[in-house]
């Protein structure tokens, strides 16, 4: 017997397909079971975390630009310059909270309606219910383990994998890394400004900011590429679970029967 999941023929001894884990004889998706379509919101979702990563990445770099700006400003004794980075390095960040917002919404509207579906798909056993993918995300403490949970059981009920991917363990350990490292970042980074002088009197003032943004770029670099790692690897995951779910819910769609007088495609 063919499985109507992955068309992996059936031994004739097991219960279940030995390549999806769908029980033998059973539809690729519960008849009647509510699914959702994931193609779209997990496109739009990977475009904005795309976003999320370049933004990421031009503030990490703008201490290349400020430093030039400082260097200037000090040559020619203008404190409007230093006053001109740090406004521009201020709107840079405020413009990318809308990205990350954003993001932030398609990523918990996806996991919902991929965790949803796991539920009309024979063989699936998700360890969390569905409204965890939603409340996973949002209730302090819990966040820092629910996400990870659920998109394993996602991860391995959709690709047909007996243990957790690695590619979930490298986004979300990325994940909370760029959260914790960033934070870190980020309090060192307001403390380190908040000591320079506001009035600047001679070069050696100036020399100051030089030397701040001078040491903001490794700092800021390290972040940056831990959001590179959690970005690139998320959209890794919600394109292929996208995919693979699509797959699935298209082969449990009825046949639709074909009447008198319709055409036949051919080959």
């Amino acid at each position: 017997m063919r499985c109507q999941t992955c068309y992996a023929e059936a031994a004739p001894t097991t219960l279940d397909c030995a390549v999806c884990g769908t029980p033998k004889g059973a539809p690729a998706v519960i008849p009647g079971a509510r699914t959702y379509r994931l193609t779209g919101v997990g496109r739009a979702a990977s475009i904005v975390v795309g976003l999320v990563v370049v933004f990421d990445l031009l503030i990490a770099l703008w201490p290349v630009v400020g430093g030039l700006l400082a260097e200037r400003a000090m040559r020619d004794l203008d404190p409007d310059a230093i006053t001109g980075a740090a406004l521009v390095s201020a709107l840079v960040e405020l413009v990318s909270l809308v990205p990350l917002t954003a993001a932030g919404v398609l990523v918990i509207v996806w996991c919902f309606r991929a965790r949803a579906n796991l539920d009309a798909f024979p063989g699936a056993v998700p360890a969390l219910r569905k409204g965890w993918a939603v409340a996973g995300w949002l209730v302090p403490v819990a966040n820092l383990i629910v996400p990870a949970r659920v998109m394993a059981g996602i991860a391995r009920d959709s690709l047909w994998r007996s243990s957790t991917p690695a590619l979930v363990r490298i986004w979300f350990g990325s994940w909370l890394l760029y959260l914790f490292v960033g934070q870190v970042r980020t309090l060192s980074d307001n403390q380190t400004f908040e000591a320079l002088p506001t009035t600047l009197y001679g070069p050696d003032d100036y020399q100051l900011y030089v030397d701040y943004y001078s040491a903001a770029l490794g700092p800021n670099l390290l972040v940056a590429l831990l959001g590179v790692a959690a970005g690139v690897s998320l959209i890794l995951l919600v394109t292929r679970v996208s995919a693979a779910q699509d797959t699935r819910i298209e082969r449990g769609l009825p046949a639709v029967p074909v009447m008198p007088g319709m055409p036949m495609a051919s080959a």
